[in-house]
């Protein structure tokens, strides 16, 4: 009982053209098919794993201040692969790639809106696990 996963993130970007490039292209996120009841809103949405990405357009959205303002992180068991795409992308790093503190691989992006993203080797840790 109780919460089990996440359904799906949202983020607020200025513009869906930009976005689609970035968490498609670049990030490799598969779009999915959005309800014909919400076509009149614009926005992207796409797979990751079991949970999905929902962007939307806000034309007034501001970048978040900060290196690690509000953040999403996604876990690649592909590090070097997926940087070496956001490279080619001709995506800016703020961090890295290379180790952090803790010795866990990231990279610190953000997309043309200015939401941080983090890409990570870190673990992902088994629900079913004792705490």
């Amino acid at each position: 009982m109780g919460i089990t996963g996440c359904h799906h993130l949202a983020v607020c970007v200025r513009d869906v053209a930009e976005a689609r490039r970035f968490w498609g292209d670049a990030l490799g996120l598969t779009e999915l098919d959005r309800p014909e009841a919400i076509a009149h809103i614009p926005g992207v949405w796409f797979q990751f794993g079991g949970s999905e990405l929902h962007v939307i357009e806000n034309a007034a959205v501001l970048p978040a201040e900060g290196p690690l303002a509000p953040h999403v992180a996604f876990h690649t068991d592909g590090f070097e692969a997926t940087c070496e795409r956001l490279e080619a992308a001709g995506v800016a790093f703020d961090f890295g790639p290379g180790r952090g503190p803790d010795d866990v691989l990231r990279a610190v992006v953000r997309d043309p809106s200015g939401n941080v993203v983090e890409i990570t080797d870190a673990p992902l840790r088994d629900a079913s696990a004792p705490r």
